[in-house]
C-alpha cells in the first residue's frame, strides 16, 4: 500500500499529537480594521505557534498521510458475510501507523453492497437476507424489465442501492474504532457470485 503526503487536509487542524512534525505553512491573518493591530501579517511559520500581540495564536500541525489498497473478497455464496478480519488482515501494517483519521471502503459492483452491523450472532446476518429476499420480489411475476442475466440480477441491483457501497469508519491509535458488537459486512445479492473488490482508503495523522 502506497503513503501520500497532502498538506491540504482538514485533519490539520482536527488532530494532533504528542509530537508533531513542523510544517511550513504560508499564513495571511487579516486583523479587524477597527483594531489598533489592523493589518496583514505574511511569513512562513516554522515553530509549533506564533502568539501576537492581539492574542491570534497559529499553530502547526502534523502532515496528514494517505495510504490505499484494493483488498479482493473470494466469490461467496447469497447472503450477508462478515469480512471484517479479511480487511484487517490486508490493511493492519498501514493502519497502525494512523493515530486519527478516517478509513474509507468502496465497493466496486452493483450487485453487492456494505453494511456495518452485528458482528456476533450469524443469525442476525441470516435474518437481514430473509427480509431483502421478502422486500424485493424475485422470480416470473416480478415486475423487473431488466433480466438478462436471470431473475436474480435487477433484484440484485436493487438490495445494492438499498445498503451501498461504500463505508466511513473513524480511525484511533492505529485501529478501526467501531463498536463492540459492529462488524463489517459484504452482502452479496447474486447467486453464481464473482470475487468482489473493494477499495480501503485512510487519511490522518
Amino acid at each position: 500500500m502506497q503513503t501520500l503526503i497532502s498538506p491540504a487536509s482538514p485533519f490539520i487542524s482536527l488532530c494532533k499529537t504528542a509530537t508533531p512534525k513542523p510544517l511550513v505553512v504560508p499564513i495571511a491573518i487579516n486583523f479587524p480594521h477597527n483594531s489598533s493591530s489592523s493589518r496583514t501579517i505574511k511569513n512562513q511559520l516554522f515553530a509549533n505557534s506564533i502568539s501576537m500581540a492581539s492574542g491570534a495564536t497559529v499553530e502547526t500541525a502534523t502532515a496528514p498521510k494517505w495510504a490505499q489498497k484494493t483488498v479482493t473478497i473470494p466469490a461467496q455464496k447469497r447472503g450477508c458475510h462478515l469480512i471484517t478480519s479479511r480487511i484487517l488482515k490486508e490493511i493492519g501494517q498501514d493502519l497502525s501507523e494512523f493515530k486519527c483519521g478516517l478509513a474509507h471502503l468502496f465497493l466496486h459492483h452493483t450487485s453487492a453492497s456494505l453494511t456495518i452491523n452485528e458482528n456476533y450472532d450469524s443469525d442476525v446476518r441470516d435474518d437481514t437476507e430473509t427480509f431483502l429476499n421478502r422486500v424485493v420480489p424475485e422470480g416470473m411475476s416480478a415486475p423487473w424489465k431488466h433480466t438478462l442475466e436471470g431473475p436474480d440480477d435487477m433484484p440484485a441491483h436493487i438490495k445494492s442501492s438499498m445498503f451501498g457501497c461504500s463505508l466511513t469508519i473513524p480511525i484511533t491509535n492505529g485501529k478501526l474504532n467501531m463498536g463492540t458488537w459492529q462488524g463489517i459486512w459484504l452482502c452479496e445479492h447474486r447467486d453464481a457470485a464473482t470475487p468482489r473488490k473493494v477499495v480501503v482508503t485512510l487519511n490522518g495523522i
